[in-house]
Formats: structure tokens, C-alpha cells, sequence
């Protein structure tokens, strides 16, 4: 290993798929520390070798990230002979020199410049590429890298292998920069920018989202209520450090655990720094991992996961210590050793398949910070999201106008700061840290308080504090995990919630705090109210986010019906259920097409004339998903007006229905018709061999040299001349292949889109007749709607592989496969060798980085609902109010069956004992008539 960071330190320049062009700083060191190795061992090996820590910029205004220092990771500065030193540690892992970018435009110009600059390390040992690659990969390639596949260890990342470099590769001076160099150029793809490769970028400064500065389990009943009512008291735990938790009481906790304080069913994984997994006032999931050793250790790397971890979900009513949010849920703790980004993905990945509901993530970097590769995260978010997790990630703490990554993704729920005002904290404001400000912007979506958070910490003096408790915790970290708390406790309330729906919950009901201060206003892609820049939807409230998730839901997956709404119908009889419904087919199943294209043998004598290689393609055309196709219609409608729309398909309207095929069966005979005419010389050969195709829509077409794709294997009518295509070296990589097919297939696409047009209006002329109607109209009596008409495309990735490649020396003669060489004489087996080399000079298989698009006939229907009211502010008024007594007639229908019952519970209580109970039920206003008199006077039987 040694000599392969030496080899690196040495090295002039490395291009990072996000920084850029970087150079290598071998004074500053990322130290990768064993497994075990304590504190005290850690600082007498960097006595011993020279080097002294690197510590955060003192004297600052704003308390910028502090530098990433964990148990498992130093970056130190010192000497460049002091990385020799480091290697021959025994206590070592590795060590990789810092990499500075070199191009500034790269940075992002809102964010902050850090101190320090943006400095960041590759893991040396190891890196990842696309699995499609991997598996075409040959060995030789491999070994000529000097890397291996890891089939024995956990898939880091879907969709890439895990490659680390040999043992023998480093002792030879390679490590991951120059391995991935190496082994991109014999597959043909660019070691930076085209994401077949990625690299663990290891950041120099902590993504983690803390301010810094100076420095029993609650019973089943107990954690979700059967009914939803608004409560009428508060639940206050026993918890001592509970009357200083201010954050908890100001988002209104104490009531809202009256409706809900959740249960051990409900996981939030908390990604960072780990847990610390004895801590008396935690109840951790049996699954934890930590993401840098690949190990199922989520014990603590460092102090802030900790924290984090005790805002969400400290016990409740155990008379230790603080209150979580959501007191009854458990910890799945994930810890990063070295806050790389392939760290934060798997986290993510071992969180969606390890059952968590909720993600809390109090961390974050800006493109200028520490260049993660976004894209890996990315992956990994969209993963968790497709499997219903709720994440929640920091806005940070820079005081700026825009939000840290991931916070600033659309896929998760950006978290602000508020202060004791109920204010935005901001640098300069009233608070007793008056040096920081939370970050704000057009992703933040809500706020929470964020400091003097009193939670939980390390144990022994390990932690932020001497004690097990932390009583100053700030930051956007601490807003984090409270709003990550609150997603617990809808989740513990109601099983079947959706994340999208618990978002939409937490965001509606929050409290727009100081109105004066913040302009809220309806914005567009704001979904969930009014909005502000600054506070987002505003302060979370926890009580009214229950009781909204409640009206929407009211208790019906606990089976009890609660008297609140109406909702409660019985459940339909195991034995009248319908079987469960066919699972549908994975997308990545592919819709394939074969090629095979002759070449011939060159100029020469007459042998090498008549030596002919025909390559056999596979494309595969994935689908990775629908999307909306292209404006066909719209209109608004005002209150109370509708509006008839007929829906005119041109292709069954002049195509014969014997004629008639499918989307796809019409888009796959496109194809192999530009496929054929792709080698004609004549000009009109496209449009004649299209007419064919068209006209005889249920024959098969020829492959011709062409496509066989509509059969879907690579069987071929007909011969190849051997002018079908140039040479080897021009047309038979198989890049060139995809690119040509892709081409074909966005020109298919197109011609099937103007084939089979679809056409919407209000008229109902005589070429409708027979077409689909629809008639649409407007039951809102205040609100206009806007109705948007579009095609439903799917998009499909391309990917094209090298089948089969053979060779024959006559026409009469049989293809022989160019691994049959027996007979040849020394120039042709020559000539076969440099034809391979040619025809292999961008692997065996390619991916295209374009989507192709291909329309259905499915048209999608979207209503808008107009942000403002078009009624006079009289006619809006008398609206709240009839909808207000409907509210109160239906909260009277529940009272009155509550009395019922209890009148009830007491006729069977006196008919236990020994005089008669008369039940005396009156005249009741839901009745209106007295009640019937075999309830009213009857005795009670025995």
C-alpha cells in the first residue's frame, strides 16, 4: 500500500468526474485507521511520523464545516516524507494524499468557500464500475489493471461492482487512480464523466450539519390512541432533562403524544457518525452497519450521530435522562467512518432494505465544497423513495440562500432552523448563538428549533460532554432529527401511510410563524400551502400534523371504530377477498433486437478478398419507466361549467382492423425497416421499404443485413453482400453499432408518433363519430380547474452488446466462429487477429447515454385546482361556514354514540346486580322521535 500512495503522491494530476482537473497535495493526508485502534494509539502514531492534525479556522465569523475528523479517519498535515512513515504502521489502513481542484468554475457561485479550500481523497483500494461492464469485462483486462471483482463482499452500490486493487498491484505502484485509468482505456470508456466508473470521494471538511460552538418504554395503549380526537390535556414524561427539551414543547409534543408517541415497529435510520448502541436511553434496531469497513457495527465513529439519535427517539417516561420526539420508535444506526459518498449511498441502500420508514440525515455539501459524486447519492435516493422511505436531510448552517446536498433534492424533506422568537435563525438575531444562521432557499420546505437541543450523547466522557447527556446540541442537525421524529410518530399512528402522504402532512400543518416578518404566498411546485423563502411551509406542529393525519384516516387500520368521521365500515370477510393481484414484471426486462453486419477480408490477393467477418449485435431497449409525452389539450373550467371532449385516434381511423398491431409491434417494424434502407444507395428506399411495412403489417420483414428485431432473435433471411459495409476498423465497433441504432430508433419513434397521432377538441364533427368522449365539468363552487390533456410516452435506456462473431473464406462455405482457426495460414490468422483488435477497440459492450422515447396510446388526464378563489369574499365566507356546521353536526353524531354507549355500559352494569335497570333514552335529535320502546321500558334479561 505504501507504495502505491507514494506512486499517487507523485502523480501531477488526477480528473475527478465531478471536480474536474485536480492536483495532488501531498502535505495534507487522509489516515485511514484500523479497526480498534484508540485515541491515544492514533496520536502517538502521528507523533511518530510528523504530522499534526488539521483543525478548523479560528477567529471565524460563521462557524463554516468543521474538518472531517472521526475515530476511523485523521486528515493530518505534515511533510511529504511523513506519508512513508504512516504506511509502515501497522495500525494503518492507508493513506492518500489530498486532491485540490483545479478549475474554480466548477464550484458553485451561492455556496460558501470553505476554509481550506475544497480538498478531498479517493479511497486508494478501491472503486466501482457499471455491472453490464464488469460482467463483459475479460479477465486479462482485470488482471492487466490489477484490480478484482469483490463477488464475496456486499454490493456497495446497485448497479456497480466493487473492484480493489491487488495486493501485488500495489506493491508495484498502482493504486485506485491509476487502476481505473488502466482499465477504462482496454474497455474503451472514460475513467471520469460518463459514470461507468466511480470512485469513494473522501471530503476534507465534515458534511455533518451541527453549528458547533461553545462547547421504560411507553405500554402499546400508551403509543397510538384508538381514536382522534383533539386531546384535552398534556402528556408531560418523567424524563428529568424534559422541562429544558423547549424545542419539543414549542412544536407542541406534549399534546401530540396524547394521539401518538410511537411504536418499536416504526425504524428511523439515522446516517452519520454512528450510535452509540449501549446507551440506557435509546432502543436500537438489531441491524445496524457501518458503511466504510462494511462491517454490522453502527457503534459510534464520532459524537454527532448520537445526537441526532436521542432528538429523534430518546425514551420516554424512563426517569433518564430526554424525550425523543417519537420516545417509542427504534434506532437503526448506519455510521460513516470517512463521510465518503459511496458511504452515504449504501447507508441508504441498508436502510430501504433493513425496514426503516424514516431517514434522518443532518448533514449535507455544496458542489463546492467537498465534490461528492451527487450522482451515486442520487442512485441511492431514488432507491429509497421508490421503497416508501421518508427522508429528511439538513438545510445547513451557513446563513445562506440556498441549501446543502441532499437537503436540496426534491426527493427529500429540507429542514431549516427556527430560533426562541419563532424566527428563521439567522447570524446577528436575538439568540444566545448569535454567530450562525441556518440556511434557506427555494428547496427549504420546513423549519424546526435548532438550538440548545438538550439529547443524548456518548458514554464515559466520550461524547460532546462529560456526562451521557448533551444539553447544547444545535444546528441544523438538531432541526433534522426532530422533523425525522415527527414522520415516526404519523407513521406509528397510521401503518399504511405513505412517505409522500406524511410529507404532504408535516408540510401542510405547519405553523406560519410571524406573519409580519415572512410574506407567505401560494408558489409554484409548492404543493402544501403557502410558502416563504426563508421558513419554508413554517414551524412544524406536531399536534396538528396527528390530528390531520387522523380526519384523513380516522384509526381504520387498528380495526376499532373510534366515532370521528364515519370512516369505520367493517372489514370484508377472509373468505369473500379476491386472490391478490398478479405482480407486475421487473422494467428491467429488455425488448431486444439483433443485427448482424459482413465485412470484408481488405485489398489483396484473392484469399484475402473473399475472407468475409459477420458481427452479430444485441440491442436491448430497457424500459426504465413512463413520463409525460407531449401537450395535446387544455382548458379551464369555471365553478359549475363542463366541457365535452372527443378523442380522435388517426390510426384506427384509416387502418383496416385486420391491419391493426400494436405500439410496439408497429415501432419494431419501423425499426427493421430504417435498418434495411440504412444501406441502400437509393434515396427513396427508406419511404418505399416503410409503404411495405406498413401495407403488410402482419408479414414478417426481412433482415436483409438489417435488423431481425421484430422476431426478436437474430435469425436472417437472405444473404449479405459483402458491400454492405466498408471495413472493420470503420463501422464494426461496437459503439459505432449503438450509435447507429440509437439514431434509428429515435427516427422510429418519431415516424410512429406522426402514424399514430391523437387529436382532442370540443367539436363534434362526423369523423368523431365512434371516438371516445369524455365529458369533464367543474364541481367546485369557488375554484376554477384547469384540465391538461398529454400523451403517456416510455422512456427506454439502449444498451448494445457484441453476440457473436464469425468468419468464412467463400460464399459456399460455412460461417465458422473466430475462435475456429484451424487450417489458417499465418497472414490470415494475422489478418483475423487485427480485424478483433479493431472490431473490440470499444469493448464488447456499450450503454447509450440517451433515452429513447417510444408513445402509447394511453393519454393522461391531470387537473389543476386554481391557487386563488374566484368567488366574492361573502359567497367564500358563507362556504366555511356551511362546511364548518357540517363539522359540528358530525362531531355531535360522535358525542351522542359515545352517550349511547356509556348508557349502555351502565344498563349492563345494574343488570348485574340485583334490581332491574331501566334504560331511559329520551328523544334524541339524530332519531327525532323517542326512542323505541323495547329499549325504553324493557327489563333487562338474566
Amino acid at each position: 500500500m505504501a507504495t502505491a500512495s507514494r506512486s499517487l503522491a507523485t502523480s501531477l494530476e488526477f480528473v475527478h468526474p465531478t471536480a474536474g482537473r485536480c492536483t495532488v497535495d501531498a502535505g495534507l493526508l487522509a489516515i485511514r485507521w484500523r479497526d480498534g485502534i484508540d485515541a491515544d494509539a492514533q496520536r502517538k502514531a502521528l507523533q511518530e511520523a510528523g504530522v499534526e492534525p488539521v483543525e478548523s479556522a479560528k477567529g471565524q465569523t460563521a462557524p463554516l464545516a468543521p474538518v472531517n475528523q472521526t475515530a476511523g479517519l485523521t486528515w493530518a498535515r505534515g511533510k511529504p516524507e511523513a506519508l512513508a512513515k504512516l504506511e509502515a504502521m501497522a495500525s494503518v489502513e492507508w493513506v492518500a494524499p489530498a486532491l485540490r481542484p483545479g478549475d474554480a468554475s466548477a464550484r458553485a457561485s451561492a455556496d460558501p468557500t470553505p476554509p481550506e479550500g475544497a480538498c478531498f481523497t479517493v479511497h486508494p483500494g478501491r472503486f466501482y464500475l457499471r455491472e453490464s461492464l464488469a460482467q463483459s469485462a475479460a479477465a486479462a483486462a482485470l488482471r492487466a489493471a490489477g484490480v478484482s471483482i469483490d463477488s464475496a463482499g456486499p454490493q456497495r452500490l446497485r448497479g456497480y461492482a466493487t473492484l480493489r486493487i491487488d495486493a501485488a498491484s500495489f506493491s508495484a505502484g498502482r493504486s485506485t487512480v491509476h487502476a481505473a485509468a488502466v482499465l477504462a482505456k482496454a474497455l474503451g470508456v472514460s475513467a471520469a464523466g460518463s459514470g461507468d466508473i466511480r470512485y469513494e470521494t473522501i471530503p476534507l471538511l465534515s458534511p455533518a450539519a451541527h453549528a458547533g460552538g461553545a462547547l421504560a418504554m411507553p405500554s402499546r395503549e400508551a403509543a397510538r390512541r384508538s381514536d382522534c380526537r383533539p386531546p384535552t390535556g398534556e402528556h408531560l414524561p418523567n424524563d428529568p432533562m424534559f422541562a429544558q427539551q423547549w424545542g419539543l414543547q414549542r412544536v407542541g409534543a406534549p399534546r401530540a403524544w396524547e394521539i401518538a408517541r410511537g411504536v418499536p415497529e416504526v425504524t428511523v435510520a439515522v446516517l452519520d457518525e454512528g450510535v452509540e448502541l449501549g446507551h440506557p436511553d435509546l432502543l436500537l434496531h438489531p441491524q445496524s452497519w457501518n458503511a466504510s469497513s462494511d462491517t454490522p457495527d453502527g457503534s459510534p465513529t464520532g459524537n454527532h450521530g448520537t445526537a441526532c439519535a436521542g432528538i429523534v427517539a430518546g425514551r420516554m417516561d424512563n426517569a433518564q435522562g430526554v424525550s425523543g420526539m417519537a420516545g417509542g420508535a427504534r434506532i437503526m444506526a448506519i455510521a460513516t467512518s470517512t463521510w465518503a459518498d459511496a458511504d452515504i449511498a449504501e447507508g441508504l441502500y441498508f436502510a430501504a432494505d433493513q425496514g426503516a420508514r424514516v431517514v434522518s440525515m443532518s448533514f449535507g455539501v455544496y458542489a463546492s465544497w467537498n465534490f461528492w459524486d451527487f450522482d451515486i447519492i442520487r442512485d441511492a435516493l431514488q432507491y429509497a423513495t421508490d421503497r416508501g422511505l421518508l427522508l429528511v436531510a439538513a438545510s445547513g448552517n451557513e446563513n445562506g440562500a440556498v441549501a446543502r446536498f441532499p437537503g436540496s433534492d426534491a426527493r427529500t424533506l429540507c429542514v431549516g432552523g427556527s430560533n426562541r422568537s419563532d424566527e428563521r435563525k439567522r447570524i446577528g438575531d436575538s439568540s444566545s448563538e448569535a454567530w450562525w444562521g441556518a440556511c434557506y432557499g427555494p428547496d427549504l420546505d420546513v423549519v424546526a428549533p435548532c438550538l440548545e437541543m438538550p439529547t443524548t450523547d456518548r458514554l464515559a466522557a466520550n461524547g460532546y460532554a462529560a456526562g451521557d447527556y448533551y444539553d447544547r446540541f444545535n444546528g441544523t442537525s438538531s432541526a433534522t432529527p426532530l422533523v425525522a421524529g415527527l414522520g415516526a410518530l404519523l407513521f406509528s399512528m397510521r401503518p399504511t401511510l405513505t412517505a409522500v402522504k406524511a410529507r404532504r402532512l408535516i408540510e401542510s400543518t405547519c405553523d406560519k410563524i410571524s406573519p409580519s416578518t415572512y410574506a407567505y404566498a401560494n408558489v409554484s411546485g409548492k404543493p402544501s400551502g403557502t410558502w416563504n423563502s426563508e421558513v419554508g411551509y413554517g414551524r412544524v406542529n406536531a399536534e396538528r400534523a396527528l390530528l390531520a393525519a387522523c380526519e384523513s384516516r380516522c384509526g381504520c387500520e387498528s380495526g376499532e371504530c373510534s366515532g370521528c368521521g364515519g370512516c369505520c365500515g367493517e372489514g370484508t370477510p377472509g373468505v369473500c377477498r379476491g386472490p391478490a393481484p398478479v405482480p407486475w414484471l421487473p422494467h428491467d426486462r429488455c425488448m431486444f433486437f439483433y443485427e448482424a453486419r459482413t465485412f470484408g477480408g481488405g485489398n489483396g490477393d484473392g484469399v484475402l478478398q473473399r475472407l468475409r467477418l459477420r458481427v452479430t449485435y444485441q440491442h436491448c431497449l430497457r424500459l426504465i419507466g413512463r413520463q409525460q409525452g407531449p401537450l395535446l389539450y387544455t382548458t379551464t373550467l369555471l365553478p359549475g361549467e363542463e366541457v365535452r371532449i372527443f378523442e380522435y385516434d388517426r390510426y384506427r381511423r384509416t387502418r383496416a382492423e385486420a391491419s391493426r398491431v400494436s405500439v410496439h409491434a408497429s415501432f419494431r417494424q419501423t425499426l427493421s425497416a430504417l435498418s434495411q434502407s440504412r444501406r441502400s444507395t437509393a434515396t427513396n428506399a427508406y419511404f418505399d421499404t416503410l409503404t411495405d411495412v406498413r401495407t403488410h403489417a402482419d408479414t414478417s420483414v426481412s433482415a436483409g443485413g438489417g435488423l431481425a428485431g421484430f422476431f426478436g432473435a437474430p435469425s436472417v433471411k437472405g444473404e449479405f453482400g459483402a458491400d454492405t459495409e466498408t471495413t472493420v476498423a470503420s463501422g464494426g465497433s461496437v459503439r459505432t453499432a449503438s450509435e447507429q441504432f440509437s439514431q434509428m430508433a429515435v427516427t422510429a419513434s418519431q415516424s410512429l408518433e406522426a402514424e399514430r397521432s391523437l387529436s382532442i377538441s370540443t367539436f363534434e364533427e362526423q369523423e368523431h363519430i365512434g371516438t371516445t368522449a369524455r365529458t369533464l365539468k367543474n364541481h367546485n363552487d369557488c375554484y376554477a380547474v384547469t384540465y391538461y390533456v398529454r400523451r403517456v410516452m416510455e422512456a427506454y435506456e439502449v444498451s448494445s452488446r457484441i453476440e457473436s462473431i464469425e468468419w468464412r473464406l467463400a460464399d459456399n462455405q460455412p460461417w465458422r466462429s473466430i475462435d475456429d482457426l484451424a487450417g489458417l495460414n499465418d497472414a490470415l490468422r494475422k489478418l483475423l487477429g487485427q480485424g478483433l483488435k479493431d472490431l473490440l477497440k470499444d469493448g464488447r459492450a456499450t450503454r447509450d447515454a440517451r433515452q429513447i422515447t417510444v408513445p402509447t396510446d394511453g393519454t393522461l388526464y391531470e387537473a389543476e385546482l386554481a391557487h386563488c378563489s374566484s368567488c366574492e369574499p361573502v359567497r367564500m365566507a358563507e362556504a366555511e361556514v356551511r362546511l364548518e356546521q357540517l363539522r359540528l353536526q358530525a362531531r355531535r353524531a360522535c358525542l351522542e354514540t359515545e352517550l349511547l354507549e356509556l348508557e349502555v355500559q351502565r344498563r349492563r352494569a345494574l343488570a348485574q346486580g340485583s334490581g332491574a335497570a331501566v334504560l331511559e333514552m329520551g328523544e334524541w335529535p339524530l332519531l327525532g322521535a323517542p326512542a323505541p320502546a323495547a329499549l325504553a321500558g324493557s327489563e333487562p334479561s338474566h
